[in-house]
């Protein structure tokens, strides 16, 4: 397995970072300037995680729980969801949409520490791997599910004329080093978060 021409490729994905980028940022933004509006949804994604915080808070051995609960989430999802941009990329836009939403909405209800210490403290150990690494996965679903659009749409044009098939092959070959490098990346960032974030956070 060669590493080299998924770095190249990265350079042809550029304007699929520069999107995920722009909609993360400005999911944010909604999650954390119109919390009103969408407490109802964002309550209902983050209840899950909380029970599942306080389970694992009381078992021996918590930060070991964190670690593996933490990796065994963020793989899973992002490895899946390169492969469900395959459904034309809905589920890549809306895996950044609820994620963005979310961190904002969370950021927004901190009252007892100011933003900044939150940032520091919770989120930016770990999420200063994590969070690139899931936008690369989306950025890749998006790319995959506007591949198949173009694929759909070239059925009507001459076969020689249809250049998104070779595309979407080749960009699915690609996959195959970009998985370790997204899980690689994930598990020291579940390493940190489940450490040092985890350390600074019950300080």
């Amino acid at each position: 397995m060669t590493f080299k021409p998924l770095f190249q490729h990265f350079k042809e994905m550029k304007h699929y970072f520069i999107v995920v980028v722009l909609v993360f940022g400005v999911s944010f933004y909604l999650g954390w300037a119109n919390s009103d509006q969408f407490s109802h949804f964002l309550e209902g994604q983050l209840q899950g995680l909380k029970s599942i915080s306080q389970s694992l808070s009381n078992k021996e051995n918590p930060q070991l729980w964190f670690f593996f609960i933490i990796f065994l989430n963020n793989a899973v999802k992002s490895v899946g969801i390169i492969f469900l941009g395959l459904f034309f990329g809905v589920l890549p836009l809306f895996m950044l949409v609820a994620n963005g939403m979310i961190l904002g909405y969370v950021l927004s209800l901190q009252t007892h520490e100011s933003t900044l210490s939150i940032v520091l403290k919770g989120i930016l150990p770990h999420g200063i791997i994590e969070i690139p690494v899931i936008l690369l996965a989306c950025a890749y679903g998006l790319k995959l599910g506007m591949l198949v659009w173009k694929s759909a749409a070239q059925l009507l044009v001459p076969a020689e004329k249809r250049t998104a098939s070779s595309e979407l092959f080749r960009t699915l070959r690609l996959t195959k080093p970009l998985i370790p490098v997204i899980v690689v990346l994930l598990l020291l960032a579940a390493i940190i978060e489940s450490t040092l974030t985890y350390w600074l956070v019950h300080l």
